[in-house]
């Protein structure tokens, strides 16, 4: 006999910056693989931020001063009752998150760097590396909204849209920008435009190029220059003519690569499933953390990482590498939480 699964009602707090919120609903997104899931969204401000980030994770360990603690906060929800779980990521939503747990004495869960608040303010905490703290739940791979069916869809209508051959085959490059100890000079363009044109020789691939808000018309121009246009199916250089195209780019095409500086879009491409290229200037300075996540991606076969000016051969990663880390996550979550 089966059994109909779970009702949970989950609660997202959301900063408003897309990267944390895509987490979160990425989560939310797996836990609905096991459960009948409702959540709603409420996007939040912190007031006062210099004092709220000093004296924050010293109130939030005392439940008596939950509600002060949301005064802190505008669009701060009224009842909770009907809340079986409080979910967010991004570290302002941090001590309301806790506030909200501790108030109505509903489980919390937070992605990422907590800050100075204790493990033990959270149900689960979920990390892409491990703090060594009995709450921590690291993952393999953040949660994002990717699922692979739906990106073939987008990738089959885009392809009728350019009047592509339904067995061309393709690659797609998206272009973040400086941040994250990555910076592009006119070195790391060229060798991005002799990447491109190597491995059109080599495959006879052409691209879906995509840029990013934070690469700016600086950069793009540079590339725009260098990368013969030949050699491009269809292009979006943000700063000209924003589209969002990834999910199409990436259903499309046979290749991903995706410059080292953006986790959330290695992210999207990991998720996926196909082989995916991660790609980096060579003189890259990432932080630790940063550089131990990527390694560990490379590592686990979920992607190959490399360097400008040493193109390599793609190596394919597995399905079931994502699915497999995905189900540790929520099996791992199902014991916390009890459900």
């Amino acid at each position: 006999m089966s059994h109909s699964p779970k009702k949970m009602r989950i609660l997202l707090l959301s900063d408003g910056l897309p990267g944390h919120l895509s987490q979160s609903r990425g989560l939310v997104k797996w836990l609905e693989d096991r459960y009948s899931v409702e959540a709603s969204e409420v996007k939040i401000g912190l007031r006062y931020k210099p004092l709220a980030r000093l004296i924050l994770p010293y109130m939030a360990r005392f439940r008596r001063l939950a509600p002060l603690v949301m005064k802190f906060y505008r669009g701060v929800p009224d009842n909770l009752h009907a809340t079986d779980l409080i979910v967010s990521a991004g570290g302002s939503t941090s001590f309301l998150n806790v506030a909200l747990a501790q108030h109505w004495e509903i489980p919390n869960i937070f992605l990422g760097s907590k800050r100075r608040l204790r493990s033990n303010d959270f149900t689960a905490h979920l990390t892409l590396e491990p703090t060594g703290e009995p709450r921590n739940i690291v993952m393999m791979v953040p949660p994002t909204m990717i699922e692979p069916q739906d990106l073939e869809h987008k990738g089959e209508e885009l392809r009728r849209s350019l009047g592509l051959a339904p067995d061309e085959k393709l690659n797609m490059l998206a272009i973040g920008g400086d941040g994250a100890g990555y910076r592009y000079d006119g070195q790391s363009v060229q060798q991005i435009a002799e990447l491109m044109m190597q491995e059109h020789q080599r495959t006879g691939k052409r691209w879906l190029l995509t840029t990013s808000r934070r690469t700016g018309s600086e950069l793009e121009h540079e590339l725009r220059q260098s990368i013969p246009a030949e050699i491009l199916a269809d292009s979006v250089w943000w700063s000209a003519s924003p589209r969002k195209v990834m999910a199409a780019y990436i259903g499309a095409s046979d290749v991903l690569f995706v410059t080292a500086d953006s986790m959330s879009m290695i992210s999207e491409a990991i998720a996926s499933a196909k082989p995916t290229m991660v790609v980096q200037p060579e003189t890259a300075q990432p932080e630790q953390r940063y550089h131990q996540a990527l390694q560990r991606y490379d590592h686990n076969g979920l992607c190959h990482v490399i360097k400008l000016g040493k193109p390599s051969v793609p190596s394919p990663a597995g399905s079931s590498s994502v699915t497999q880390a995905r189900e540790a996550v929520v099996d791992q979550l199902a014991r916390r939480l009890g459900f």
